[in-house]
């Protein structure tokens, strides 16, 4: 007796086998924790080629290499200490400061570990920095981006997908594109890297108590920043709290589960930590632009601009934001292409093309061309009025403000707004000799000496003793011990 088979349903079994049998091959022994894990669509290979490709765009993105040859040497001298007691002891790995005020780290496969500017400003010493090191290294070492990519390959997979990408050539993995790359692990794979760090924080003769008291220290600096700058999600600057999602619990978890050998003596080498940062810039750099007051000042390029007073200002790699108390926000970035026609031409066709604009017309700023317009968006949060504003600094440089108001306070911020579109001035040779970023000094604590009376000392417009507190890792009540070095901010 034949039986007719429905050829939809063969076809759904045949596929279920299949991927099953695919997914079966595609899991590989983890070289760090002997376990199995499925890998197999992303080769320790392409894992290598992954990172050449997306290192240049992450340093694009992330404001490039901080310009300090003896702290880039320091910080690879202690990188590749953690990387030859690592599980991989014979991958390159590569380590980049990264010159960005976001406190942050990450790695991307094939050995690339970077961390900020920012985060070397809050460290405290040698032994929290390699804490920081190695847990990355931890996440390369246990293959997490090969393992986030192959789930996501398969969770996105139908079955013509399926077959298409099996008989491919997997070299999309390097297509995945970095942000992909840099999204939040699991609590699983976090933890993993916590129990590998201090694995490798103990072979290397290193405190593994600092992976803890760093966490303490970014979650202090974490809630001051949101209350400094208005911003009560700091995360959504792409920090390192987004990136590793943790808490001093599981850290500790981490830490006792890891069974690493006790080191007698452990290096926590402070002093030369502090000694090495001494001079770092501090929220912002020659390069990347800094913050004064209510003003934004790019030495390198040579601008700056004011915004209203009670607007607080942040400076992100891509764009410099400024918020208002009352709902008002300015956007500063440049254009990523050069453009030919005039100002009015370039906010009509192109920048804000899907816009509909009134009023459109050509300014001249301080000698720069310029075009400006206005136009009405609706949303959940209610009606804004946007005003673009695009400035030709130079034939292949254009800088561009959205000033975006609520409806009902537009009349009264128009002054106010006018005048920082007007503030947008080039500076002279003098002032970009002169101008300088805000920098990391360390000083010595004297016998008389109190947080209060050192906090006064710090060239910050407010809350000056609550980030001397967190920049030395101080609890409210602690006091800074005579003899010891501590962190300040210096013009």
């Amino acid at each position: 007796m034949t039986v007719a088979l429905n050829p939809a349903k063969y076809c759904r079994r045949l596929a279920g086998l299949l991927l099953a049998s695919v997914l079966l091959a595609a899991c590989s022994v983890n070289p760090a924790t002997g376990e199995r894990n499925f890998t197999g669509l992303m080769s320790p290979q392409q894992e290598l080629q992954v990172g050449r490709e997306q290192h240049p765009l992450v340093l694009a993105q992330f404001g490039g290499d901080y310009d300090d040859a003896a702290i880039a040497a320091y910080i690879d001298r202690i990188g590749q200490s953690l990387a030859r007691v690592s599980d991989l002891p014979n991958l390159d790995f590569t380590f980049t400061l990264l010159d960005s005020d976001v406190v942050n780290a990450f790695a991307l496969p094939g050995g690339y570990v970077y961390i900020s500017r920012g985060l070397l400003a809050l460290a405290t010493s040698e032994a929290e920095l390699a804490g920081v090191l190695s847990h990355e290294i931890g996440h390369i070492t246990a293959r997490h981006s090969a393992q986030r990519y192959s789930q996501s390959v398969v969770a996105g997979l139908g079955s013509a997908l399926f077959g298409a990408v099996v008989g491919a050539e997997l070299g999309q993995a390097a297509q995945f594109g970095a942000a992909a790359y840099l999204k939040s692990y699991s609590r699983g794979q976090e933890l993993e890297a916590d129990q590998l760090g201090v694995r490798y924080l103990a072979r290397a003769g290193y405190d593994t108590a600092a992976m803890a008291s760093f966490l303490a220290k970014l979650q202090a600096q974490s809630a001051l920043e949101a209350r400094a700058t208005g911003r009560p999600d700091p995360a959504d600057r792409f920090n390192i709290m987004a990136t590793h999602p943790r808490t001093a619990d599981r850290v500790a978890a981490a830490i006792a589960s890891a069974n690493a050998t006790p080191v007698p003596n452990p290096r926590r080498g402070v002093t030369d930590y502090l000694n090495t940062i001494d001079g770092l810039s501090y929220q912002g750099s020659a390069a990347q632009g800094f913050i004064r007051g209510n003003r934004f000042i790019h030495p390198d390029l040579g601008f700056q601009f004011e915004v209203p007073p009670g607007f607080k200002l942040s400076n992100d790699p891509n764009k410099v934001l400024a918020r208002g108390e009352d709902g008002a926000v300015i956007i500063f970035d440049s254009a990523g292409e050069p453009f030919a026609g005039s100002m009015t031409s370039y906010i009509r066709d192109q920048w804000a093309k899907d816009l509909a604009l009134t009023d459109l017309e050509a300014i001249e700023i301080n000698g720069f061309q310029a075009a400006t317009g206005n136009a009405v968006v609706s949303g959940k949060a209610g009606r804004f009025d946007l005003r673009p504003l695009a400035i030709r600094f130079s034939d292949d440089l254009i800088f561009r403000f959205i000033f975006q108001t609520p409806a009902d306070q537009t009349a009264s911020l128009s002054e106010a707004l006018r005048r920082t579109t007007f503030s947008f001035r080039r500076l002279s040779a003098q002032e970009r000799n002169s101008l300088r970023p805000l920098t990391i000094r360390i000083a010595k604590v004297g016998a008389g000496d109190t947080a209060a009376s050192l906090a006064r000392r710090m060239a910050l417009p407010d809350l000056q003793e609550d980030w001397f507190r967190v920049i030395n890792g101080l609890e409210p009540n602690a006091q800074p011990q005579p003899g010891t070095l501590v962190k300040l901010v210096s013009e």
